[in-house]
C-alpha cells in the first residue's frame, strides 16, 4: 500500500484489511493481501493476494498471486489475460463447456448453523455436474479464466476479490455480470462469471421459478 501511495499519490485505495475510499473521478486500487484466510490458517496452499484497479467504473488492471501454488495471473483491459509460472507466461482461455449439466461450478458456500443458500444459487449448483468450494474467490476466478472451472457464483460482494475475476474472465473470453445479468460494479450484490457459453443458461436457472 505504501508503494502505491508513493508512486500514485492521487489515487484512492480500498483495502479489505485497512479500509479506504473509492475515487469518484480518478483511479481506485482494490487490495486484498490474503484472500482465503481460512485456508492460509490451515496451511492450505489455496490462498492468494488480489490487486486490481478501477477507473470510470471499469476494472482496467488485475492480478491474482498464489505464492504457494507458484502461479500469478494478470490481465489488462484490452490486453488479454495471462498466467506466469516459473517465469513462463502463457495466455488464459476459458473452457468450451456448452451445457450446465456438464459444468464444474465454484461458489461461495457456508453451511455454518444450517443457514440455507439462496434458492436460485442452489438450483445452479444442483444443475451443474460437479461443485468446487475452494475457499478463495480470487483463485476461483483465476481458475475459471484458465478453464479449470466453467462457472463461478459469488453472492457476497467483496469487491477486492471479485474485481480481478471480472477482468481476468472477460479478457480470457468469458463473461462476468451481477446476479441479474447487468454489468458488475462495486455496488453489485454478487457476481456470476462463466465461460460465456453457459452464461444465459446459468442466469435462467438462477432466476427460474
Amino acid at each position: 500500500m505504501n508503494a502505491i501511495r508513493e508512486r500514485y499519490p492521487d489515487d484512492a485505495i480500498l483495502s479489505e484489511e485497512r479500509g479506504g475510499s473509492v475515487s469518484e473521478r480518478g483511479r481506485t486500487w482494490l487490495l486484498d493481501p490474503v484472500d482465503g484466510t481460512a485456508n492460509y490458517m490451515k496451511a492450505n496452499p489455496i490462498f492468494c493476494s488480489c490487486v486490481s484497479v478501477i477507473e470510470g467504473g471499469s476494472v482496467t488492471h488485475a492480478a491474482v498471486d498464489a505464492p504457494r501454488l507458484g502461479d500469478m495471473y494478470h490481465a489488462r483491459s484490452g490486453g488479454g489475460a495471462y498466467r506466469v509460472t516459473g517465469g513462463r507466461e502463457t495466455p488464459l482461455r476459458v473452457s468450451d463447456t456448452e451445457r450446465l449439466e456438464y459444468a464444474v461450478a465454484g461458489a461461495d458456500l457456508s453451511l455454518h448453523g444450517g443457514k440455507p443458500q439462496d434458492p436460485g444459487v442452489e438450483r445452479v449448483l444442483f444443475e451443474a455436474w460437479q461443485l468446487r468450494a475452494l475457499g478463495s474467490a480470487g483463485i476461483r476466478g483465476a481458475w475459471l479464466a484458465a478453464g479449470y472451472l466453467d462457472v463461478s457464483v459469488g453472492t457476497h460482494n467483496t469487491a477486492w476479490d471479485y474485481a480481478p475475476t471480472v477482468l481476468l474472465v472477460s479478457e480470457a473470453g468469458g463473461r462476468a455480470t451481477d446476479l441479474s445479468g447487468e454489468p458488475w460494479s462495486l455496488s453489485s450484490g454478487g457476481l456470476i462469471a462463466t465461460n460465456a457459453i453457459l452464461h444465459d443458461e446459468v442466469l435462467e436457472t438462477l432466476h427460474s421459478a
